[in-house]
């Protein structure tokens, strides 16, 4: 590496051509590889003194003011005690020009550069990832709640079914209606008799309840760490606090309807006739998510009846709801225009095939709206995790929604808080990046305030797509 005079930079010479034993006889006849030798020696000692002043001057035993005369000599009693100190660092080829003195600026290489700074000089941090949106807030229908208390919810059935055919009497004595006649004094015909329908029993009242919980999440920075951060790398906490409130109501309301097994069992389940199954109205069982599968699905919805066994019907948007593995199939289903289905499901042929097949309009899913729930396969543990599929009713459209979602007022979406600063400046005031006085830290945390429940699962159908 070629020492050149400060200000100077390299200059290029126009030299004769030469072959390549005129090369060698001059590099022989000049001592080349000698002075080669001593040349890196050189370097190579600089290197070290380098470091070792970089060293001293992090840990505080050299004054900055000497390593910044060793990047740009100027004051030529520094240079001498850098020379002093750090023999083979500087070296003066007049003693009249402080300035002429060769500090390491000019004398620095690719090779000896990371050595002397000790890092790279490009960093960057990477931001965190996307996170994925609170998908399934419309499968449930939200309420504002003022406290902490219990929420009771009540349904009353029965007292529907039509009505009895009354035979023509004389009305001569009570027993010409004898439909008309209560069991006992003040008691209402059992036929227009109201029941509870909750499925829920505290005490002697029949109600479904639930009552908010509180969810919180916390962190603390260091004062130190905050120093040190040159980063960004805690600027961004408080977002990341917020990231985990929303993941903390996400998973929150797929736990309504999905547990470990696969679809809640207290959602679907024989009470509700709501399982894409042969015995309540599908042409297979559990069938996995096609064109076939969703319009077993739309009987299944379609033969719900009430309590009394009485047709019951839906409206509002239909939801398809679906995990991450099925998303390309969820979508091909819902962008089809035509569809080809079997008529009654007709014998097949040696190829497996129905030996009759119809093509129809995309109907069943023109008005379908596809929603992917990211947290159904990480909930649901089971076999089912990557196949189940469901359909929802817009809970706001029922009068009897699937599910409810209580949020307190004020928190219905992550509260973040920082705690107040306690250290104080002697005369002076409040110093916030110093944080708590015993530990400090700076302590931030999210609040969420909500709780749920599943209240009548008529108005959706599951399937775990595993075909039994």
């Amino acid at each position: 590496m070629r020492e050149i005079e400060p200000g100077q930079g390299l200059t290029l010479h126009q030299a004769q051509p030469m072959d390549r034993h005129d090369v060698a006889s001059v590099m022989f006849s000049e001592g080349f590889a000698e002075r080669q030798i001593r040349q890196d020696a050189r370097h190579k000692a600089r290197v070290v003194e380098a470091a070792r002043l970089l060293v001293d001057t992090m840990k505080g035993r050299v004054d900055g003011y000497l390593f910044r005369e060793a990047l740009r000599p100027t004051n030529r009693y520094a240079q001498l005690e850098l020379a002093e100190k750090y023999p083979g660092l500087m070296e003066f080829r007049d003693a009249n020009h402080p300035s002429n003195g060769i500090g390491l600026r000019e004398t620095m290489s690719t090779s000896d550069y990371s050595a002397l700074t000790v890092d790279v000089l490009d960093r960057l941090l990477y931001g965190y990832y996307t996170a994925a949106p609170i998908t399934n807030l419309p499968l449930v229908r939200k309420h504002t709640l003022r406290d902490f208390r219990v929420v009771a919810r009540y349904e009353m059935d029965s007292a529907t079914r039509p009505f009895s055919r009354m035979s023509a009497g004389s009305g001569a004595g009570p027993n010409d209606f004898p439909s008309l006649i209560p069991h006992g004094t003040g008691e209402p015909p059992s036929e227009r008799a109201m029941d509870q329908a909750a499925r829920e029993v505290l005490g002697p009242t029949q109600r479904t309840t639930y009552q908010p919980q509180l969810y919180q999440g916390m962190m603390s920075v260091n004062w130190r760490a905050l120093v040190n951060d040159d980063l960004g790398i805690f600027q961004d906490q408080t977002q990341r606090l917020a990231i985990s409130g929303n993941r903390t109501l996400y998973s929150f309301i797929t736990g309504l309807y999905v547990a470990s097994t696969g679809p809640n069992t207290t959602l679907y389940s024989s009470t509700f006739s709501n399982l894409v199954t042969i015995a309540y109205g599908a042409a297979s069982n559990n069938p996995a998510l096609s064109f076939q599968g969703l319009l077993d699905g739309l009987n299944v919805l379609e033969r719900m009846v009430d309590s009394d066994g009485q047709p019951i019907t839906f409206s509002g948007t239909l939801y398809l709801v679906y995990g991450p593995s099925l998303h390309t199939t969820a979508m091909s289903l819902t962008k089809a225009i035509q569809a080809d289905i079997s008529v009654g499901g007709g014998t097949t042929n040696a190829q497996g095939f129905p030996s009759q097949r119809l093509r129809v309009e995309n109907w069943p899913v023109s008005g379908m709206v596809p929603i992917q729930d990211k947290y159904m396969r990480l909930i649901n543990t089971s076999s089912s995790k990557e196949t189940q599929w469901y359909l929802f009713y817009d809970p706001n459209s029922q009068n009897r929604p699937a599910l409810e979602l209580g949020q307190l007022a004020g928190f219905e979406t992550p509260q973040l808080y920082q705690k107040v600063p306690n250290t104080m400046r002697v005369g002076g005031g409040v110093d916030p990046m110093l944080g708590d006085f015993y530990t400090m830290n700076q302590d931030f945390k999210g609040l969420l305030v909500m709780g749920g429940t599943q209240i009548d699962g008529r108005s959706t159908v599951a399937s775990t797509g595993l075909g039994v």
